[in-house]
């Protein structure tokens, strides 16, 4: 049997800054399979539960690769990650490589053998606990039974051994349990169940069911009220978003791998960074623009979240801010602390490019930046009265000046500083079309792959409407600050 080690599951401030200094994991989130046999009206992965599984070559790939990086837990994702096929192989491996495994379960198909494996590997089992009232536990499960079945399992996983240390409950604020938020957590507490409670993300299957959403003042006066009634049990912390208790500082040191072997930043910040079908989880961790900006988010804040006081150990959260504005970096419209400061918001995405280039017309072709990621997307456009239009045919040359422009706001964008000018300084392997018409719309993906001072390589591709390519290649552009 492998003893249970907290230090595998919980990271402390230097742990964290240490990781994210060196590059290194202290967990990561995998999601062995897409299977689920509830369907909560929040799930972050609606519209994705195929069914499908990481292939097990895949998974013992990603799993030593992790543990390659300093990875000390593995967080078990889904779909519901019992419904797998190959989990007590993966949980197997995560254990034999000193790592612990985190689960995150509704708890329906618990019994008292999965109990003792879990307790003989060493994990920690999270399980979904909503409320403590029938109804409210069905309606955020979608499944009849769901709070007895919840109640089972934790039942079985405490008869089986489990401490506090092992065994969580999560639970998400909503319109349809918020007014017992804080009597769900004192509960747990007196149950030896360790709370997880956090705010709801804006994306998957919430989109379809607003009415979930609580205001953020309301927030507020929760984490207040539970902050409270837990210094009286002598667990001090300050509230803030999204976790109640915690601090979500996840970006400093995981990632998260889906079942299609796309990693991203975070189940909120959706950003396909890379695929390990492809690419070495280190490769892409260490050339993620994303990740690098998120791990340098003191200096890529925008708005009031990159003048709080709590920036040392807060950036809101990732998830509600990408999901909302479509901008990893914006401030998060879901913390209280912004309510009053909405105006000082950067625009949402898409956005007009105009703030964000010095260029002026007539030169401007660039109109929209559409998405700002591992690739980053604006849209241009070709106007009839464009002076490098011959016989009503752009100029091919002209290409790579659109390109500059896109890269022009993509970077004052990101950086919140509008109006940074540049020199187009070099091309190598440069592919141009003649055959942009006079009204066409064109799409420009740039994303940059190197930087000495304040020289960036940046490779480019530029796509018609119906997805045929104009123009690629890469371009050298000096940045004047």
């Amino acid at each position: 049997m492998i003893p249970f080690d907290p230090a595998k599951f919980d990271f402390g401030d230097d742990e964290i800054h240490a990781a994210a200094a060196a590059g290194k994991l202290l967990s990561a989130e995998i999601e062995f399979n897409r299977s689920c046999n509830y369907r909560c009206p929040y799930c972050y992965a609606a519209g994705f539960l195929d069914g499908k599984e990481l292939s097990p070559e895949c998974a013992e790939s990603v799993i030593r690769q992790a543990a390659a990086l300093g990875a000390r837990k593995i967080v078990v994702l889904g779909g519901e990650p019992l419904l797998c096929r190959e989990l007590r192989r993966h949980i197997g491996l995560i254990t034999s490589l000193g790592m612990g495994a985190e689960i995150f379960t509704n708890g329906s198909l618990v019994t008292a053998e999965w109990a003792e494996f879990f307790r003989e590997h060493g994990c920690r089992v999270v399980v979904k606990l909503n409320s403590l009232r029938p109804e409210v536990q069905e309606k955020l499960t979608g499944v009849p039974g769901a709070l007895d079945k919840a109640m089972k399992a934790l039942d079985l996983l405490q008869e089986a051994g489990f401490s506090e240390e092992m065994l969580a409950a999560s639970s998400v604020i909503s319109s349809e349990n918020e007014s017992e938020a804080a009597a769900l957590w004192r509960y747990l507490r007196a149950r030896k169940v360790r709370p997880y409670l956090e705010i709801l993300t804006p994306q998957g299957r919430l989109l379809e069911n607003r009415r979930l959403e609580v205001d953020p003042h309301r927030l507020k006066e929760i984490f207040d009220e539970i902050a409270a009634s837990d210094r009286e049990l002598g667990f001090r912390w300050e509230p803030q978003p999204p976790l109640v208790g915690a601090k979500c500082l996840r970006h400093q040191y995981s990632c998260v791998i889906n079942v299609n072997g796309d990693v991203t930043p975070c189940v909120g910040v959706t950003v396909t960074i890379g695929s390990v079908l492809r690419t070495p989880l280190e490769e892409i961790l260490r050339t993620s623009n994303v990740m690098s900006h998120l791990k340098n988010y003191r200096q890529m804040l925008k708005g009031p979240c990159a003048a709080c006081e709590r920036t040392e150990n807060c950036y809101g959260c990732r998830g509600a801010a990408y999901q909302l504005t479509g901008d990893y970096l914006a401030s998060d419209p879901l913390c209280w602390k912004n309510c009053d400061e909405l105006l000082r918001l950067p625009p949402a995405l898409p956005c007009d490019a105009g703030k964000w280039i010095p260029h002026r017309p007539p030169m401007t072709m660039v109109k929209r930046i559409v998405e700002v990621g591992e690739w980053s997307l604006v849209e241009a456009e070709i106007t009839a009265d464009n002076r490098f239009l011959r016989n009503g045919r752009l100029d091919p040359e002209v290409l790579p000046e659109i390109v500059a422009q896109a890269c022009a706001a993509v970077s004052c964008f990101t950086d919140d500083n509008p109006g940074i000018k540049g020199l187009l300084t070099g091309m190598r392997n440069v592919r141009l079309s003649s055959d942009v018409a006079a009204g066409e719309r064109l799409t420009v993906a740039v994303r940059g792959t190197a930087r000495i001072d304040n020289y960036h390589t940046i490779d480019f591709r530029v796509t018609r409407r119906d997805g045929g390519e104009c123009a690629s290649g890469e371009l050298s552009i000096c940045r004047i600050d």
